[in-house]
C-alpha cells in the first residue's frame, strides 16, 4: 500500500479548511422599505430577520450583515403602516449577498367620529372600539365634546362599538331634581344593540373614515342578584363572576354569600363564582345561565361542583371514520374547550390502544370536546344514558360519575374558492375560515392563496344543527378582508 505524500495530505486539508471557512462566511441583505401606495421610501423602518435586525435610513434604505446561513422570516415595523401583508421568508446561503430586496408596507387608516349619550348629550370619556373578527383591535376615549379618534388601523372593514366608562357600576343615582339617570348600553355603529346587526366601516390606506358617529341605546336599570352557598370557612378570593363569551366581570360577595350586579346591557350571561378553599384547591361552582331584558333577575343560587373524572371510548358511525383513526389510534387526543370567560387550563385525554381515554379533574361547565385529527370529529355523545347531538357537553352539574362515549365520523367537507385581487397579485393571500354568529369550538384554518388566487379547505366538518353552518361561516383575509380584495367560495 503506497502512503500518501505529504504534499497531498496539506492540499486536501487545504481544501477541508477552505469549504468550512466557505460555509462560516456570513451572508447580508440590502434593501429598501417603500409605501405600498405611492411607491416612496418609508424612513426609518425597522426591519427584522428572525433575531436580526436594522433601522432604514432616511432613503428607505438598510443593510442587515453578519447573518448565518438559513432561514429568516421578514418583518418590518413604522409608525403609521400596518406590518407587511404578506409574511416572507427569505433562505440566505454561506456568504450570500443579497441586494435591491424590497419591503412594501401599506399606510394604516383612521376612524373618527361623535358619541352622544340616549339624551344627544355628549359623552365625555366614552370608550370607543374598533372591532374585527369579533375581537377587539384598537380602542380610545372621546374627549370631552364626545370626539374621538381610533388611528393605527389596517385597512379593511371593521365594526365600531362605544360604551360609556361606568358599565357594571352600581345602582342608579336617587336624584331629587325630578329627574332620573339614563341607562345608556354599549352600542354598535350605526346605533343597534346586537353585534349581527352592526354596520362595517371601511378603512383605506392612509385614509380617515370622518363622521362614524354612534348615539348610545338607552335600556331600563335592572340588576341582577343571588347568593353564593358552600363556600367553607377559611376560603379566599371569592368572586363571582358574570360573561358573556370569552369576556367576564367579576366583584366580590358581601358577608352573606350575597352578590348583585347592575348596568348590565341586555343580552345572555353566564354567571358563577369561584375561590380558593382553606387546602389551596381551586373551586368553581355550577353556571346560571340568564338573558337580561327589561326586569330584575333575582334569587340566583350557585353551588360548587365536585370536579368529574370521567371514563369514555371511542366509537365509529362509519368504517372510513375508524379506518383513519386505526392508523394512529394511540397519537389521538380527547380535547375540551371550555365556553366560559373564567375557564383555565383542562386536561385532555390520550386515547389507548383499545380506543378508551381519561378525562381528570374537569371543572363545572360547559365544553366544546374534540379529538387531535382534522380528519375526524364528535358527531354525537352518549353521557351513561343520556344521547347528546353534537360535540357540547353539559358538565354544569357534574357527570354524576357516568362514562362517555363519543361517536366519531369522518370529515369530508371541502371548500374551495378564488381570491380576486384588484393589484393583480393575489398569490400568498392568506384565507382564514372562522365561524361567524355561533361558538362551537371550531377552530380557525387558514390557507395561502396560489398564484392564480386559488385556495382550498379540506377536512371541514359537514352541517349539525345548533352547529357549523355553511351560511354562517365566512372567509376572510389576515386581519380583515380588504376592500380591494373579492373573495369567491363553493362548499
Amino acid at each position: 500500500m503506497r502512503s500518501i505524500r505529504p504534499a497531498l495530505l496539506l492540499l486536501l486539508a487545504a481544501l477541508s479548511l477552505s469549504a468550512q471557512t466557505d460555509a462560516a462566511k456570513p451572508a447580508s441583505v440590502a434593501g429598501v422599505v417603500k409605501d405600498s401606495e405611492t411607491g416612496t421610501p418609508v424612513p426609518r423602518a425597522h426591519v427584522t430577520l428572525g433575531r436580526y435586525g436594522a433601522s432604514a435610513g432616511a432613503d428607505g434604505k438598510f443593510l442587515i450583515d453578519g447573518l448565518p446561513a438559513g432561514p429568516y422570516p421578514v418583518n418590518a415595523s413604522k409608525a403609521g403602516y400596518a406590518a407587511p401583508r404578506r409574511r416572507s421568508l427569505i433562505v440566505l446561503k454561506p456568504g450570500e449577498t443579497k441586494t435591491d430586496f424590497e419591503i412594501r408596507m401599506t399606510p394604516t387608516g383612521t376612524i373618527a367620529g361623535r358619541i352622544t349619550g340616549s339624551d344627544g348629550e355628549p359623552v365625555e370619556s366614552a370608550l370607543v372600539r374598533a372591532q374585527a373578527n369579533g375581537v377587539d383591535l384598537e380602542s380610545g376615549p372621546a374627549d370631552e365634546h364626545g370626539m374621538y379618534r381610533l388611528g393605527g388601523l389596517a385597512p379593511g372593514r371593521y365594526r365600531v362599538k362605544a360604551s360609556r366608562s361606568d358599565v357594571l357600576g352600581g345602582k342608579p343615582e336617587i336624584r331629587t331634581d325630578g329627574t332620573a339617570e339614563h341607562h345608556d348600553v354599549t352600542t354598535y355603529y350605526p346605533g343597534v344593540i346586537a353585534e349581527e346587526a352592526a354596520g362595517t366601516v371601511v378603512v383605506r390606506p392612509g385614509v380617515e373614515s370622518p363622521g362614524v358617529d354612534i348615539q348610545l341605546a338607552r335600556a331600563p336599570f335592572v340588576h341582577v342578584s343571588g347568593k353564593v352557598v358552600g363556600i367553607p370557612r377559611g376560603a379566599e378570593n371569592v368572586m363571582v363572576t358574570v360573561s358573556q363569551g370569552i369576556e367576564g366581570n367579576g366583584i366580590g360577595i358581601g358577608n352573606d354569600g350575597s352578590f348583585q350586579f347592575w348596568r348590565l346591557d341586555p343580552g345572555r350571561y353566564t354567571i358563577s363564582a369561584e375561590w380558593t378553599a382553606p387546602n389551596g384547591d381551586h373551586v368553581e361552582t355550577a353556571g346560571a345561565e340568564i338573558e337580561v331584558a327589561d326586569s330584575n333577575i333575582e334569587n340566583i343560587e350557585l353551588r360548587p361542583v365536585e370536579p368529574s373524572n370521567i371514563q369514555g371510548k371511542l366509537e365509529f358511525e362509519d368504517p372510513s371514520a375508524k379506518a383513519m383513526a386505526m392508523k394512529d389510534l394511540q397519537g389521538l387526543r380527547v380535547g375540551l374547550y371550555q365556553m366560559s370567560a373564567s375557564a383555565n387550563d383542562q386536561e385532555s385525554g390520550e386515547v389507548t390502544a383499545a380506543g378508551t381515554f381519561a378525562l381528570r379533574n374537569v371543572q363545572a361547565g360547559k365544553y366544546w370536546l374534540s379529538v387531535a385529527d382534522d380528519k375526524l370529529y364528535v358527531k354525537s355523545m352518549r353521557l351513561g344514558s343520556t344521547a347528546i347531538d353534537g360535540a357540547l357537553l353539559d358538565l354544569s352539574n357534574g357527570s354524576a360519575g357516568a362514562d362517555l362515549t363519543l361517536v366519531l365520523s369522518a370529515t369530508t367537507g371541502v371548500i374551495t374558492g378564488v381570491v380576486e385581487d384588484d393589484r393583480g397579485n393575489p398569490e400568498g393571500t392568506e384565507v382564514i375560515l372562522v365561524e361567524a354568529g355561533v361558538d362551537t369550538g371550531f377552530e380557525p384554518r387558514r390557507v395561502k392563496a396560489g398564484r392564480d388566487g386559488a385556495y382550498t379547505f379540506r377536512n371541514i366538518p359537514p352541517a349539525r344543527t345548533n352547529s357549523l353552518r355553511p351560511e354562517k361561516r365566512t372567509l376572510r383575509r389576515r386581519g380583515i378582508t380588504s376592500s380591494a380584495t373579492r373573495i369567491r367560495w363553493t362548499a
